[in-house]
């Protein structure tokens, strides 16, 4: 018999969003960078994360916390905004 609290450990573990970071061998290209190697990493997220990423960046727009011509936030908005599109 199954206490209560295994049954709650089980539901809590197929809740629980199951994030990876996979390291990934920079590719063999030639690139305009001169210092060390960057490194290379896979994040593998949710379609429910990545939206929810998404909307946390559109917040952050919205509500004027970064200037307007940001291009980082930009940048990261265009790229969950593409990743969004190839999930869907």
């Amino acid at each position: 018999m199954r206490s209560i609290h295994d049954k709650r450990s089980n539901r809590q573990d197929r809740i629980r969003p199951r994030l990876t970071l996979v390291e990934t061998p920079a590719p063999a290209t030639t690139s305009a960078w001169h210092g060390p190697d960057p490194e290379v990493f896979e994040l593998r997220l949710s379609f429910r994360e990545l939206a929810l990423i998404y909307k946390s960046l559109q917040a952050v727009r919205t509500l004027g916390a970064l200037p307007p011509q940001d291009e980082l936030l930009n940048d990261t908005i265009q790229l969950v905004d593409q990743a969004l599109n190839r999930a869907a």
